[in-house]
């Protein structure tokens, strides 16, 4: 922990002891740092914390926030922070940019970071461990939103110079330990990395916009909902994580939750009609009216095996592909059937299948496999559609 930091954790221990009179509410920091000294520059850090930042003060916050910060200008912030929360009911901290595990703990990286030796991390980083003693002292609920898992060259290099320094420097972060009522979720997976992404905002944090103004809510709900999200539009490259201890319910934003039986039930449904259409359709394409039953199953616009169609064009290839053989049989594999839904409209599909089609030409012989058939599918009309599909034969 830098001198800094215990100074003021420690003057904040001795104001609770005072006796100071307490101002119950929820207070954020929001620091995204992206145009590095000696890392390049992160495209998107910023823009998600001035977003994060302006959602949390629409919903009720308090937000001490701040962007491109030098390692001075860091520390002042989370001062601020702390004489900010104070009799808080809630803290947060939200911080998007590089970050960095060393031994096991978490670090975040001022702006004007020189990381050329693994000696120089203390003087150079913030430990994330002291921001988190700091909500821990002073807030009811502590919540930790990290989105600072971007691909650092600052561990690479820690890393090929602490192999004999005893030094275990890796990618992405170290799970962190939670205390008492504390809610921790990071951006993906500890160790792993997360995209910076290519429009305003990472995938993490646009889905977090999304979701976090839902009224009655649960956090534990709303990262459900980013989780799912994230991973579909990484193509499961990146999946968000959390932890948490909370001992109370907390939600971003009071009101009604949603009816959990109901959504369950629609849930359901929508399951049992994505089920149904690959038995019974995607599976068994009739042959006595294959031009349209093969146009029901498909969105105007589809992705098939990497390219784009219309779906017009995509029948017309299908056509062409079936009218080869004189039949065909496609089984599904028992238990591989895999239904994720994303929302009211849109889902994903995986299943193993074998298939086997029998030559026009008697000449010619059968073929024969097993295949891992990947779909993603949207409601159009209300009917599921599938808008991307792709296969891997067993042995590519």
């Amino acid at each position: 922990m830098t001198v800094v930091l215990r100074f003021i954790i420690a003057c904040a221990v001795l104001l609770l002891a005072g006796g100071g009179t307490a101002q119950p509410g929820r207070v954020a920091l929001v620091i995204g740092n992206g145009s590095y000294a000696d890392a390049g520059t992160l495209a998107n850090p910023v823009n998600d914390a001035r977003d994060i930042a302006e959602k949390l003060r629409s919903i009720g916050f308090t937000v001490v926030d701040g962007y491109d910060l030098g390692k001075r200008e860091l520390e002042g912030k989370i001062g601020d922070f702390a004489d900010a929360l104070d009799g808080a009911s809630a803290g947060l901290f939200y911080y998007a940019g590089h970050g960095i595990q060393v031994d096991g703990h978490n670090f975040i990286l001022p702006v004007d970071a020189h990381l050329n030796a693994p000696a120089k991390l203390k003087l150079e980083a913030i430990p994330i461990d002291d921001v988190m003693d700091l909500m821990q002292q002073q807030a009811g609920t502590s919540i930790l939103i990290l989105d600072a898992c971007r691909n650092n060259p600052f561990a690479r290099a820690l890393a090929a110079k602490s192999a004999t320094r005893g030094v275990q420097a890796a990618e992405g972060l170290a799970q962190i330990d939670n205390a008492k009522g504390t809610f921790i979720a990071f951006s993906t997976a500890p160790g792993a990395v997360a995209m910076d992404g290519t429009g305003r905002n990472s995938p993490f944090a646009e889905a977090l916009l999304r979701h976090i103004g839902e009224p009655g809510q649960s956090i534990n709900d709303l990262m459900i909902d980013v989780r799912r999200d994230v991973v579909k539009v990484t193509k499961d490259f990146q999946t968000p994580m959390s932890w948490d201890s909370l001992t109370d319910r907390f939600s971003f934003v009071p009101g009604e939750a949603k009816q959990v039986a109901a959504v369950a039930n629609d849930e359901a449904i929508a399951t049992q009609e994505i089920e149904s259409f690959v038995t019974g359709k995607y599976l068994k394409p009739d042959a006595t009216n294959f031009t349209a039953a093969t146009s029901q199953m498909f969105a105007q616009e589809v992705t098939s095996y990497g390219r784009q169609y219309q779906r017009d064009e995509l029948v017309a290839i299908k056509e062409k592909w079936f009218g080869k053989w004189s039949k065909w049989k496609l089984n599904l594999l028992p238990g591989t059937l895999k239904v994720t839904l994303f929302d009211a409209e849109t889902a994903s599909v995986t299943f193993d299948m074998r298939y086997r089609y029998a030559p026009k030409d008697t000449a010619t012989g059968s073929i024969a496999g097993t295949a891992h058939v990947s779909l993603d599918m949207v409601k159009e009309d209300g009917a599921w559609k599938i808008e991307m599909e792709n296969s891997k034969v067993d042995g590519e």
